[in-house]
């Protein structure tokens, strides 16, 4: 028996936990499911999945399959049904070593229109984004309500450069709409292309999502790519890319702080667009190393718990935590051949990671956050005085800075990377200890190894 159509998969299982009664009888041209399969704009080359459409004359209250794979509102295929097309899409191009794109869509001020004029009126809005997203794509491109104002194309065979320019015109469209226009709706792109953007289906979704988030922090309305693609300049885009985004986020804070009250709001209550910034470039970073993929979440996970253990502040455990998530911003600099060599690296390649610190304390100067700009510079600080930028030793390196020394460090010990196999926990461990007044905080190091007895091997949980 053939392998079963992955058009099919989503309404079988959408459905499986209800019955679906046959039709008595079927027409000629359909097929069980009542849709009526067509091959409609592929390349020849093409062996991906194949596009079913309802026939003009099939009423959509006939066919439950086909109203399990499609909006109600829009029209458009739903998340369900996109997450299958992703899965197959994906496993095709592991096997035949194709790639594919990924573009994630959010309205920009769409809430406006619904709080302003209604829920219907932004019903409206969501329709006419839906039909010109749907045509002013091609047929082999499966377009999707991915969420309440969000939607997602994915698209095979397409390499970054061509996905871009797909997503820059539909941009336009929508700019151009008279409807969006009169109620100032406009769209921000996000674009993941495999396997640039990641490996799996889930970092390649968040590789996009980085992009839309970026876009909408840069006021929206635009395109972004949040994995690095393999054309000429790329660093040199990257580093504007940056700027772009804290320029806005720090715009944000400054009107989010200027409409604070006079209580003592607490200060990291009035920095949302620095939070969503900061985590939409954390992944941006991680996208140029496959290795990386979870690291600043982890480190800045690790680097709270500490800083709770040693009873600091709230705030600066905020900053702790905040400081661990761009940590490695600077790394946005550093040439992919260096950041991603599988060997020993030459005494130039050190040099030049070794400025990603100062580098990133200098990309958060446009944000005036100092507590998380002097961490970042400072994270690779000894306790001995032997690190760097600026050798400090003891008391000298901020606490933050000692506490994400210690929190990165036990993460990329335990870690898979290019250069090195994964340690055992209690390896990593052996070695903070080993390290203790040298290369970390004593106070540092017995605060982490307090939580962990309490906490245990998170790893080992799972």
């Amino acid at each position: 028996m053939g392998r079963l159509p992955w058009v099919l998969i989503a309404p079988i299982r959408s459905l499986a936990k209800g019955i679906i009664r046959p039709r008595q009888q079927f027409e000629p041209h359909l097929n069980k499911f009542g849709l009526q399969a067509q091959k409609i704009g592929f390349p020849d080359s093409y062996d991906g999945p194949r596009l079913a459409v309802a026939p003009h004359d099939a009423c959509t209250e006939e066919h439950p399959a086909e109203q399990a794979i499609t909006d109600g509102l829009t029209g458009l295929k739903t998340r369900c049904f996109f997450t299958e097309a992703l899965d197959e899409e994906w496993r095709r191009s592991i096997r035949t070593g194709r790639r594919f794109s990924l573009v994630m869509v959010d309205l920009d001020r769409f809430e406006q229109v619904n709080e302003r004029m209604g829920h219907l009126e932004g019903d409206k809005a969501l329709t006419a984004v839906a039909a010109l997203l749907d045509a002013g794509t091609k047929h082999a491109n499966v377009v999707a309500r991915y969420g309440a104002h969000e939607f997602a194309i994915l698209m095979p065979e397409t390499d970054a450069w061509q996905a871009e320019t797909l997503a820059e015109r539909l941009r336009a469209a929508v700019e151009a709409d008279d409807f969006l226009c009169a109620h100032g709706v406009t769209a921000s792109f996000g674009i993941a292309t495999f396997p640039d953007g990641g490996k799996t289906q889930e970092e390649i979704l968040r590789a996009a999502a980085s992009g839309m988030d970026l876009a909408k922090q840069c006021n929206g309305n635009c395109v972004k790519v949040a994995s690095p693609s393999a054309r000429r300049g790329n660093t040199e885009r990257e580093k504007r890319l940056l700027e772009e985004c804290l320029e806005a986020a720090a715009k944000g804070m400054s009107s989010c702080a200027s409409g604070a009250s006079s209580h003592g709001q607490h200060k990291f209550d009035q920095m949302r667009p620095l939070l969503d910034t900061i985590r939409a470039l954390a992944f941006a970073v991680e996208a140029k190393d496959p290795y990386r993929q979870g690291h600043s979440q982890a480190v800045s996970g690790l680097a709270a718990q500490i800083a709770i253990q040693l009873g600091l502040p709230q705030e600066e455990i905020e900053e702790a935590r905040l400081a661990g998530l761009v940590h490695d911003i600077g790394k946005i600099h550093v040439p992919e051949s260096v950041y991603n060599k599988p060997d020993l690296l030459t005494g130039a390649e050190f040099e030049t990671i070794r400025t990603h610190a100062a580098c990133g304390a200098k990309i958060l100067e446009h944000l005036n956050v100092k507590g998380i700009e002097r961490i970042v510079r400072h994270h690779h600080e000894r306790y001995d005085g032997k690190g760097y930028p600026d050798g400090l030793a003891g008391d000298e390196i901020p606490m933050g800075a000692r506490i994400v020394a210690v929190a990165e460090c036990f993460h990329n010990m335990i870690s898979e990377l290019p250069y090195k196999s994964a340690c055992t926990f209690e390896d990593a461990l052996d070695e903070l200890r080993l390290c203790s007044g040298t290369q970390f905080d004593p106070e540092v190091v017995a605060a982490f190894l307090s939580w962990l007895k309490v906490c245990g091997d998170s790893r080992k949980q799972k």
